[in-house]
């Protein structure tokens, strides 16, 4: 849902004069930070996704989809969480 907002406000953003989409910018790359933490690697190039639950397949095929039929050419970090031994009973 947030990078279909992305999208269309970025859409948008194009139709306005320059100065603008350079504010819009600047805040979308501030509100991503916030959300995601991802502007560290956002500044070297990749796209930040993260952090998602990788415990939760229902959440996470959906994401991987998304990024695997993505049209973008960046480089994506996919920052997943898990904890150790979860779902091996020896390790629990």
């Amino acid at each position: 849902p947030f990078q279909d907002f992305r999208d269309f406000a970025k859409s948008f953003n194009r139709l306005l004069p320059d100065d603008v989409q350079q504010m819009n910018k600047r805040i979308d790359e501030y509100a991503r930070g916030i959300v995601s933490g991802g502007t560290l690697f956002e500044e070297l190039g990749f796209y930040y996704v993260g952090p998602i639950d990788g415990h939760d397949l229902d959440n996470m095929v959906p994401i991987l989809e998304k990024l695997r039929d993505s049209e973008s050419t960046k480089p994506v970090l996919l920052h997943v969480k898990t904890i150790k031994g979860q779902g091996y009973p020896p390790a629990e």
